[in-house]
């Protein structure tokens, strides 16, 4: 419990109450929704590891060094693994306790956001609010992909930011080590240290100081000095700098279909249409690609239809999308960006952003009437979380850090070509941190106004 503010200590029934409801709902989440292990590539690599193999993702030999995933995520299935065998159930029961560690976090960065009169109360309501109702960060747990850790890892770094604001630079190294950590579980957290750079590189334009400059250093250090090892593993095994895991789950140098990516990207709005629009680049050798079923607005005249028929046509008969019929994705996509750059620009990033944060509308295969509740469930923790940041934007430098997170974040996945709602879970966490603190300053205006 070292993590909880000294406030929370005297509430330790309290504190330990919440974390034994949030067990039970996450457990729940375990036992009514099994993984059913379509997710391959991050085992795969953990039980080559426990066999000797090296970190690869061959399923048999020879077993070939790869960077199809980010290290972190398998290290720890190889670990629950042999601790306790090769079970799913004990990997996604692990994760499930690793959260009760995020809903602590999640406690401390409310804590530290807040006004010194309300810290307490938001702390509290931070932790009950990840604990229970959080359900599109905590739902991971019960599943074997790297959300959960990752979303620790970013809230540990969150947490030490908050430290080093109050308490000195020396926290910096510390928040830039779980930065380097979290990219090392998933990529995309390149985002969260794109961010705080920029957050400290706007406190030194602003200030002007060594001790923001030295800040700086030691964070950027820290997260180098973390994915080190990676790096060097990268080029003494691949022979190559490779900073980072392969963007499409491919091992070493495979050709992978990028334009015809990006004529996706020139429509796809959210995941209603994704085994269609994905499975013939990740999974093309068990894909049939049905022209008939080509969504609204993948075309906008008969001859671009004609062309796309084509091209799938082509897929078919090859069961792969060829370097030719790539190219010629491509060319149709830059034709389509060049003919209404305000709708690729501008209205489908907006699109998929709001289609992320609402979850709802990004969910395939799905009614309307659990549509309006997915959004209805999240939509208290978005307005919350934005009037947080803004009631604390300039008297704690702290919002304007989670705020950057939050933009960074939200903006590159716009122009994503998969426009995942679990792309947001990581920041789940920091708004339902700035939430607590509306809550709890909003009831304190009802008490003393109606007192």
């Amino acid at each position: 419990m070292a993590i909880l503010p000294s406030d929370l200590r005297a509430r330790l029934p309290t504190v330990l109450l919440i974390l034994l409801l949030a067990l039970t709902v996450r457990v729940g989440f375990v036992v009514a929704f099994p993984d059913p292990l379509e997710e391959t590539r991050y085992r795969t690599i953990a039980v080559n590891l426990l066999a000797g193999n090296g970190f690869s993702s061959d399923a048999s030999a020879p077993y070939r060094p790869s960077e199809a995933a980010a290290p972190v995520y398998p290290l720890f299935i190889a670990t629950v693994y042999a601790v306790f065998g090769r079970n799913v159930y004990a990997l996604t029961l692990s994760q499930a306790f690793l959260d009760l560690a995020t809903c602590l976090l999640v406690a401390f960065v409310s804590f530290s956001l807040a006004p010194e009169r309300l810290k307490s109360g938001a702390a509290l309501c931070a932790l009950t609010i990840y604990a229970i109702f959080a359900w599109p960060a905590f739902v991971w747990v019960a599943r074997v992909y790297a959300e959960t850790l990752t979303i620790l890892f970013t809230t540990v770094a969150i947490a030490l930011c908050a430290m080093a604001l109050r308490k000195g630079s020396r926290y910096w190294f510390g928040a830039g080590l779980a930065c380097g950590l979290s990219i090392l579980t998933r990529p995309d957290s390149v985002l969260l240290l794109v961010a705080i750079v920029l957050f400290l590189l706007i406190q030194l334009a602003q200030q002007r100081q060594k001790q923001v400059a030295s800040s700086l250093f030691a964070f950027c250090l820290a997260v180098g000095l973390a994915l080190a090892p990676w790096v060097m593993r990268n080029y003494v095994s691949l022979g190559k700098f490779q900073p980072l895991a392969s963007e499409y789950g491919q091992s070493r140098d495979a050709y992978f279909p990028t334009g015809y990516l990006w004529w996706v990207r020139t429509w796809i709005k959210d995941e209603t249409h994704f085994d269609y629009a994905f499975n013939p680049a990740w999974s093309p050798e068990s894909t049939f690609f049905d022209p008939a079923r080509l969504p609204q607005g993948t075309y906008d005249s008969e001859e671009e239809h004609m062309r796309l028929v084509g091209l799938i046509s082509r897929f078919n008969q090859s069961r792969f999308i060829t370097p030719d019929v790539d190219q010629e994705f491509r060319v149709l996509a830059y034709e389509r960006i060049k003919r209404a750059p305000l709708r690729f620009f501008v209205l489908l990033p907006l699109y998929r952003a709001t289609s992320m944060w609402l979850t709802g509308f990004s969910t395939s295969h799905t009614t309307p009437y659990v549509l309006i509740l997915r959004v209805l469930s999240v939509l208290p923790i978005h307005l919350g979380g934005i009037l947080g940041l803004a009631f604390m934007w300039r008297r704690q430098p702290l919002a304007m850090l989670l705020a950057l997170i939050v933009l960074v974040r939200t903006g590159f996945m716009a122009y994503h070509y998969a426009p995942e709602t679990r792309y947001m879970a990581e920041i789940y966490p920091l708004l339902i941190a700035a939430c607590g603190v509306t809550v709890v300053a909003a009831w304190s205006y009802i008490r003393r106004y109606s007192s």
